[in-house]
């Protein structure tokens, strides 16, 4: 299948991987974060959102990004995955741009969008359908495990009211909100518990309404860019061991040319290329179809990665196994990522349930 990439698509790819792998620096990127306990970099985020302007990638020219839709955050997620840059895109780039330009009002739009195309703002987005309790006029509640959630400036949140569920976002610095980071197995993206202590009605801006089913078809839809971090990660780990593969030696030849490696290798190779399409697919698909191929491409990216990421340890021996080397970062990102948003096994019921709903 032939995809529609465009000129603006490979500079984007360009620029973006130049300035990622330079954050990377043969693994120094993620030990930095990881030493600082943050779980995300403030200053690269402000690079990529301000200076390089990535964070509107996906929202329309009318509003200040570049309109460049699912496609072009697949391509930003690419390299960020294969650098394991530990910036809220996702979140803010992805769920709460997709929100808010399909469910948002006219003012809603108008008010954010132009100020996360311009990394003025960075928005996470806090699910309380269920978390969420109303009395009177203050929202209380708490949600866990949200990514970025001590990195946001705002919080993109949803609650069911009056029998409808309402979109609204509220400053992150409110005086009746709580953020906690909460300790994980991946240290190079932050979660957080995020605690809504009788937060007044009157702090939250509603900027729309909307239904479960529609609000959860496009939190679905966002999991693309998560399905494309899988596949620039897994680009990552096989490209590491095959340099690995080509120097290291045994019996006088490199390993590179032992038949058992290569069979791995292509193995790898294979079910890259399989999240590859996957992704792909899911960023190009019809509107009708757009859910069920993103949830294709977040279960079959984040199975790859997590076997390639495994397979790249094991093929470096003992050198695999440790701190030093870069590689559990990306075992780590890998395994977070199966779990983050629902697990692959709840990835697959759900599709099981869209393809026997509609054959029914």
């Amino acid at each position: 299948m032939a995809y529609p990439f465009t000129e603006d698509h490979d500079m984007i790819r360009e620029a973006v991987r130049g300035w990622a792998q330079a954050w990377y620096d043969g693994g120094k990127g993620p030990e930095r974060v990881y030493q600082s306990g943050t779980g995300f970099d403030l200053e690269a985020w402000q690079a990529l959102s301000g200076e390089l302007g990535m964070a509107g990638v996906a929202i329309k020219e009318e509003y200040g990004g570049a309109g460049l839709g699912d496609l072009g955050r697949v391509v930003v997620m690419e390299e960020l995955g294969a650098s394991l840059c530990s910036v809220p895109f996702q979140m803010a780039g992805g769920i709460c741009t997709d929100i808010l330009q399909k469910l948002g009002t006219a003012s809603g739009k108008s008010m954010y969008l132009p100020r996360i195309a311009s990394g003025q703002i960075c928005p996470t987005y806090v699910e309380g359908l269920d978390a969420f309790s109303i009395k009177e006029s203050s929202l209380s509640g708490v949600v866990s495990m949200n990514a970025y959630g001590n990195a946001a400036s705002h919080f993109l949140i949803s609650f069911q009211r009056d029998k409808k569920v309402s979109l609204g976002v509220v400053m992150a610095a409110n005086p009746n909100i709580e953020v906690e980071q909460q300790k994980t197995l991946d240290p190079t993206r932050s979660l957080a518990k995020i605690t809504f202590n009788n937060l007044s009605l009157d702090d939250v801006k509603v900027i729309g309404t909307t239904d479960r089913g529609r609000l959860q078809d496009i939190v679905d839809q966002s999991f693309i860019a998560l399905a494309a971090e899988c596949v620039g990660g897994a680009q990552k780990c096989l490209d590491i061991t095959l340099e690995y593969a080509g120097q290291r030696e045994q019996f006088d030849r490199p390993i590179a040319s032992f038949q058992a490696y290569k069979h791995r290798c292509a193995d790898m190779f294979i079910a890259l290329e399989e999240a590859r399409s996957a992704t792909y697919a899911a960023a190009i698909a019809r509107p009708d179809d757009k859910t069920e191929a993103a949830l294709i491409a977040k279960v079959v990216a984040a199975d790859a990665y997590f076997k390639i990421a495994g397979d790249a340890i094991q093929l470096h021996g003992g050198i695999g196994f440790t701190w030093e080397y870069p590689l559990h970062f990306f075992f780590k990102r890998a395994r977070a990522n199966r779990s983050i948003f629902g697990s692959t096994s709840r990835g697959y019921n759900k599709i099981a349930d869209r393809i026997f709903g509609n054959a029914a």
